[in-house]
């Protein structure tokens, strides 16, 4: 798929944000005991250093498996960090 020449990120995203925001796609429903839970425990950010594709690279690997889980209808926690 190629990317039309016209896109323009800063007016284009927000829409978008908006819409996972009005559908919850992106929240947790702890009080949903239906669905299936899976969990992604994640480590503490680094305390030191600058941010560098390796870091980039390792982290993708968790976002990877949270959508993939969210698409086959994972009630998904996923926190970032630190609660």
């Amino acid at each position: 798929m190629e990317v039309p020449k016209d896109y323009n990120p800063l007016e284009v995203e927000p829409k978008w944000q908006q819409r996972w925001n009005e559908l919850g796609i992106y929240k947790f429903k702890k009080e949903d005991v239906k669905t299936p839970t899976y969990v992604i425990d994640t480590p503490p950010p680094y305390p030191s250093g600058e941010f560098h594709m390796g870091t980039a690279f390792n982290w993708t690997y968790f976002d990877i498996v949270a959508r993939y889980k969210r698409m086959r209808g994972f009630n998904v926690l996923f926190p970032q960090g630190t609660l």
